[in-house]
């Protein structure tokens, strides 16, 4: 579901963006700070409703303006469909999908599916839970249809919980009923992830197999963020004493996390450093190609600075799956030359280059022959 059209207005130091974009290699090259990183931002914003640089949105606006707007035309089944997205300084906005409002930042993920390649990326391995899952649930949102509602009727139920913990007598009654709910939505959701990886692991391991086949023997295991081979309701029960004292829930899959093993050991101690950016990548990579198995559609890949993070072998390799795997891509370089290292035999309709500039960006010809 590609974006043909990107149009940008007053996000950071972005001038007014008007983009026709290819539906296959997009790239943004310039200077740091010119602005490159901020075109992919506005794509996420268009897509999440939020930033991936920033928790602060005011941050995200240009300093002499009220509010950003990003707007789209993606492509789907031959027809047209516009996104749009506006935020404010004051948090608010409105979101728009097919020209109609829409209330929540799922149903921009929905028209929008985005898949981001950046510096953080590698948090998969090195950073805290909550990173992996992100990375289970953004599949399990676009594959397991209906996932989304039993999402949300999780996060109120916990909402629920932990708010009959802050009270100061509890009505063990109450707290009971909204036990026997948690658990029922909280297995549900754990076994929704475990499908969703059971189906993820055999293509991690094909792309890796052509990325870095000594990796190939890379293992995944879902801790549910409970001991699951006990019943959930045991342990909420074990754990109230502690769960009143701290008035929070300490289990249930919002404590959930993805174990990666290479050879038994935990993939983020036993691998360098450029070991786990190859695996981080091909993580992201097979999401991209299981969404399209399962929907049919592609994802849009946007990726900050791949020649800053891998050397040009695995930059070629990366490049080849991205263009075999028919999804767009928004990628982003200090120069043009790093081009001609990740894709030598495109055709000039299946790529645009774009100069960027003091927050200007300029289609340029795309001569990968130089």
């Amino acid at each position: 579901m590609p974006l043909t059209k990107l149009d940008v207005f007053g996000l950071r130091n972005l001038k007014s963006v008007q983009l026709a974009l290819s539906p296959a290699i997009n790239i943004f090259y310039g200077n740091n700070g010119s602005g490159k990183t901020s075109l992919l931002e506005a794509v996420f914003l268009l897509g999440r409703a939020r930033s991936f640089r920033s928790r602060i949105l005011q941050s995200v606006i240009n300093a002499d303006e009220h509010q950003c707007t990003v707007f789209g035309l993606t492509q789907n089944l031959g027809s047209a469909m516009p996104v749009g997205v506006t935020r404010n300084r004051q948090g608010g906005g409105v979101f728009k999908v097919g020209g109609q409002a829409v209330s929540a930042a799922s149903s921009l993920a929905e028209a929008l599916p985005l898949l981001l390649i950046n510096q953080d990326s590698f948090n998969l391995l090195e950073g805290s839970p909550q990173h992996r899952r992100r990375f289970v649930d953004w599949g399990v949102f676009h594959v397991e249809h209906g996932c989304q509602q039993l999402v949300q009727r999780f996060q109120r139920i916990l909402k629920q919980r932990n708010s009959l913990l802050r009270h100061d007598r509890i009505d063990g009654d109450l707290l009971v009923v909204w036990d026997r709910e948690f658990e029922d939505v909280a297995c549900a959701i754990t076994t929704a992830r475990e499908n969703y990886l059971q189906q993820l692991l055999p293509i991690i391991r094909r792309v890796l197999s052509e990325l870095s086949p000594t990796l190939e023997d890379v293992d995944f295991e879902l801790y549910a963020g409970w001991d699951n081979t006990k019943p959930l309701s045991s342990i909420l029960e074990m754990d109230r004493r502690r769960d009143q004292q701290f008035k929070t829930t300490h289990h249930g899959p919002h404590r959930a996390d993805l174990k990666i093993r290479f050879e038994r050991h935990m993939a983020n101690e036993h691998l360098s450093r450029g070991q786990i950016k190859i695996l981080a990548i091909a993580m992201l990579l097979a999401q991209g190609y299981l969404f399209h198995q399962r929907t049919g559609r592609h994802c849009v890949y946007l990726v900050d600075d791949l020649a800053a993070e891998l050397d040009v072998h695995h930059k070629r390799l990366v490049g080849k799956l991205l263009l075999d795997m028919g999804a767009q891509v928004l990628i982003t370089g200090t120069d043009r030359t790093f081009l001609r290292d990740i894709w030598t035999e495109l055709q000039p309709e299946q790529i645009k280059v774009f100069h960027v500039e003091h927050g200007q960006i300029h289609e340029i010809k795309a001569d990968i022959s130089e």
